[in-house]
């Protein structure tokens, strides 16, 4: 039923419809009007803080947790004792895990030592551990959320597909899953075994080490060193977390690598030991189903504890060349086997313009 025009409004005619004037909503309605008026206000594109982002990529490459206000307070009393001639020498870097994390911190932030002994070192350090716990948490954060997807895609068979936005069909709840993250003694296979492993009859010690570390998803019980840090899994998610989601498509190296990632912001040339447990860490947690990371270690798998284990291996000194020609593989495999010291747009106008973006 087509509708009635209103008692009190005058009949509507051809004419009266063709004489009512077009609006014009072309550029040209107003001659005089400026770029930003006819484009309306612009949003203003928010800047993380330098400091934030950095606390970020210490995470990645320095210590995946810790409590920055702590690691600073430490730093700072062993420079005063060390000014003050109390000590000579500063601690070493193996056996003072604390003094590890500041120097880290200090070599990511160059200027951050002088403001932190300067008159005015206290305000300074509080609002740079602040920034620290921002961003350490900031880019686990980041990390988890990016490698989430990323797995799924990466592992998914047609005999156990793996939900890309959901956490609970992974873990020992999916085969695909499972064999990756079952250490040798573990037959996923056995229908008893993958049962009590589901229900956390029995749980994996996070000192053992499963297959999704090894290459090809294939531990030697005779040779435990053989392959271990050098499955393409971990290799992808590193590519993934340093360079971009794209570039872990493929593992071939190339000459140089051009792509501004997490890697070019923080001028990272090479990979470190700290790095490739956090890139363990990362992957044990996107295969398992555990919802939050770093949840209680009582009732679930000790995701830190894990880290820092990998992390001791890593720097065990008997294996130290074992490490060192994996660590290469690494690095080749990231940042290509050109001259990563002096990139290609290394000074280019769009490099500058992203990292000021970026709060460079």
């Amino acid at each position: 039923m087509s509708s009635s025009p209103s008692p009190s409004s005058p009949p509507r005619t051809a004419a009266t419809v063709q004489s009512r004037p077009r609006k014009r909503t072309d550029r040209c309605a107003d001659s005089n009007a400026s770029d930003d008026e006819l484009a309306g206000p612009k949003r203003k594109r928010r800047q993380t803080d330098p400091l934030v982002r950095t606390g970020k990529h210490i995470a990645r490459t320095v210590h995946i947790k810790f409590h920055a206000l702590t690691i600073l307070q430490h730093g700072v009393e062993i420079l005063a004792q060390h000014e003050a001639g109390e000590i000579e020498e500063f601690p070493c870097v193996d056996s003072d895990e604390r003094w590890r994390i500041f120097s880290g911190i200090m070599k990511l932030i160059p200027d951050a030592k002088r403001k932190l002994t300067a008159d005015t070192g206290e305000e300074y350090l509080t609002r740079l551990a602040s920034a620290l716990d921002e961003g350490i948490s900031a880019g686990r954060s980041d990390d988890t959320n990016g490698l989430k997807k990323a797995i799924a895609d990466w592992v998914s068979t047609s005999e156990g597909r793996i939900p890309r936005n959901s956490k609970s069909g992974r873990g020992f709840h999916n085969i695909a899953t499972a064999r990756l993250l079952a250490p040798p003694q573990y037959n996923v296979q056995d229908n008893m075994t993958l049962r009590k492993l589901r229900d956390e009859l029995i749980r994996p010690s996070t000192s053992e080490y499963p297959a999704f570390m090894y290459k090809d998803f294939t531990i030697d019980p005779e040779n435990l060193i053989d392959g271990l840090f050098e499955s393409d899994l971990l290799l992808k998610a590193a590519k993934h977390i340093l360079i971009g989601p794209s570039s872990a498509d493929s593992l071939e190296t190339s000459t140089r690598s051009t792509r501004l990632g997490n890697a070019a912001l923080n001028n990272m040339q090479e990979v470190s030991l700290p790095f490739m447990a956090y890139v363990c860490t990362q992957v044990r947690f996107a295969l398992s189903s555990d919802e939050v990371f770093g949840q209680n270690a009582g009732r679930s798998f000790d995701i830190y504890g894990f880290y820092r284990n990998v992390l001791k291996t890593l720097q065990d000194d008997e294996l130290a060349e074992d490490f060192e020609v994996i660590q290469s593989r690494w690095n080749e495999i990231i940042f290509g086997g050109g001259d990563a010291t002096e990139p290609e747009e290394e000074h280019g106008t769009l490099r500058q313009i992203l990292a000021q973006r970026a709060g460079l």
